[in-house]
């Protein structure tokens, strides 16, 4: 598995419709998981971003299956970026 961590801004409808927020999360870990997935954390944040989602998915696949569905709704972009593990890193390292 592999973790994400998607960068995400709502859109205006989404804040219009703020009293819904929780529902819309426990959706969202719900279809996390019917892909095989799991949420890690997430967080809402003042800034650029809206909120940060760390997500374990088990493929490339289903990270884009469950973004696409999210994408259909029209209440959010996201930024997403694939992890690396730190061990990976400095085995690469001890190899230049």
């Amino acid at each position: 598995m592999t973790i994400y961590i998607s960068l995400g801004s709502l859109s205006r409808e989404a804040f219009e419709n703020m009293d819904t927020i929780e529902v819309r999360d426990k959706k969202a870990v719900k279809l996390i998981e019917s892909l095989g997935g799991k949420l890690i954390a997430l967080y809402y944040t003042l800034g650029r971003y809206d909120f940060v989602a760390i997500v374990d998915m088990p493929s490339k696949e289903s990270l884009v299956k469950f973004l696409s569905i999210l994408g259909k709704f029209g209440t959010i972009r996201t930024e997403t970026l694939e992890t690396i593990p730190t061990d990976l890193i400095y085995k690469v390292a001890k190899e230049i």
